[in-house]
């Protein structure tokens, strides 16, 4: 399969316009659109020929997105200068600052304006369908195991949604969106309210999932309340042919749609007038022989949890409404880990450990809590202190759930913890060799910080944190 777009001058000249071309023939062709950094990786390094967009981000467009405000044109010389065998998309007034005649470029009206257009060309050139899965706790997971299941039959796009821009949308879509690609799929989130609305109206998702509704985020741009959370999300279903939801939460429950419109609570949402929408009852995939099974299809989860039910749940769905065969279904969901080391069942101090890496603590521990196991054990190794001070005291509602937790004397927002009865103030592992159950272990941020879940790399942050403390 063709892993990027491939696109010549004279097929730009009928995309964009452009006002002068500097050393360019119609019949070079790009294969790298360098628009904004993805994922780390400089993929311009293994491209024959970039074709590198001065593009910028002003302070009024950032709306909460993960980004700050940026402008590559306000380092035009040492760009060219670094990158001389570039080609590059200039504005006007930047042309003055190019004295190597040599250089490649194009001059347009406007950088941003020409991104915009290559991503509708792109959008409109290609097959592929878009599915995109939304919530508050658990997308990255359940996306992964989608694409885990889709890729079996077609060839699918995952573009990872964590801190991802419009930006970075559309500079993912330019070069990655092949005429083979049959589908995106994508994690929706949000921050501030309208951010969900942002990606369904660039993406038109065919199918759409909405795991849960939590509070994460409330309080910030007009997500009030948990209400007021569940309907921006529920947006996701606006372009949607075939919507699942989880039907077992309480704010999901209230969505309604009749005569072509989607209400929260009798205020409307969006219209739409092809929707099929289902409302997934947890209780049709039961528990038997420490597997889950719905229908015909029995596996082992990565956790027996009700969060791990709704993202099987939505995927099956989805699986199914694609014509995907039961014997492929169970061979994925068997074989399935979370990505990202956000969560994986491992041994660590000789014991079975359900490791949870991800930033978050509240929502994690909630549904982390809301498990199927007997003699379980808790430990706090590293909470998010990102999230308020209200939500960070009420994890311990969740306490009462486990025989023991266990919290480091480091975590921030100890104070709150301490005089629970079931709780053991720890500063290393040791205790661990006693434990005989069940062990959870909650690291907020865990795969920020490493590559892999072990044994040693806890070692390393206990040593690192402990002599500091010894030193002062």
């Amino acid at each position: 399969m063709k892993n990027r777009n491939n696109l010549s001058l004279k097929e730009l000249k009928e995309i964009i316009p452009i006002i002068k071309i500097n050393n360019v023939l119609d019949n070079e062709v790009f294969d790298y659109f360098r628009i904004a950094g993805l994922n780390n990786i400089r993929y311009e390094d293994f491209a024959n020929n970039t074709l590198f967009f001065f593009s910028y981000c002003k302070k009024e467009d950032l709306s909460g997105w993960y980004i700050n405000e940026f402008d590559y044109r306000l380092y035009t010389e040492n760009i060219i200068n670094d990158n001389p065998n570039f080609t590059f998309v200039i504005e006007k007034e930047q042309e003055k600052l190019i004295n190597n005649k040599n250089i490649k470029y194009i001059v347009v009206d406007n950088v941003n304006v020409v991104i915009d257009l290559l991503f509708d060309y792109v959008m409109k050139n290609r097959k592929a369908k878009t599915i995109s899965v939304t919530g508050s706790v658990g997308k990255t997971t359940c996306i992964g195991l989608l694409e885990k299941v889709l890729k079996e039959k077609y060839n699918v796009l995952r573009i990872y949604s964590k801190r991802v821009t419009p930006i970075i949308l559309k500079a993912n879509v330019i070069n990655f969106l092949t005429d083979e690609i049959d589908y995106i799929v994508m994690e929706f989130s949000i921050f501030y309210h309208d951010h969900v609305q942002v990606f369904t109206d660039y993406l038109k998702p065919f199918i759409a999932g909405i795991i849960n509704i939590e509070s994460s985020h409330m309080g910030i741009d007009l997500l009030n309340t948990i209400d007021d959370i569940c309907f921006y999300k529920s947006i996701i279903l606006k372009y949607a042919k075939y919507g699942f939801v989880n039907g077992n939460d309480e704010y999901l429950k209230e969505l309604s749609y009749k005569n072509n419109l989607l209400t929260y609570k009798d205020k409307v949402i969006i219209q739409n007038n092809d929707l099929c929408l289902e409302k997934l009852d947890l209780n049709n995939i039961v528990i038997k022989n420490n597997e889950f099974c719905i229908d015909n299809v029995k596996w082992k989860p990565f956790i027996f949890s009700n969060l791990a039910k709704i993202q099987y749940y939505i995927v099956y769905k989805i699986a199914k409404t694609l014509n995907i065969g039961d014997d492929t279904i169970i061979k994925c969901f068997n074989s399935y880990l979370p990505v990202e080391n956000r969560m994986h069942e491992k041994i660590a101090f000789d014991k079975n450990i359900i490791f949870d890496g991800d930033i978050t603590t509240y929502e994690r521990i909630k549904e982390l809590s809301d498990n199927y196991y007997d003699n379980k054990y808790l430990i706090l190794r590293k909470v998010g202190s990102s999230e308020n001070t209200l939500r960070i005291k009420n994890i311990k509602e969740y306490f009462n759930c486990y025989k023991k937790v266990y919290i480091f004397d480091d975590v921030e927002y100890l104070k709150y913890f301490k005089d629970e009865k079931n709780i053991e103030i720890v500063n290393n592992h040791d205790f661990m060799k006693d434990i005989d159950g069940i062990i959870i272990y909650h690291y907020s941020g865990y795969f920020r910080s490493f590559k892999e879940f072990n044994e040693d790399n806890l070692k390393i942050y206990d040593d690192k944190i402990y002599k500091i403390k010894m030193e002062d």
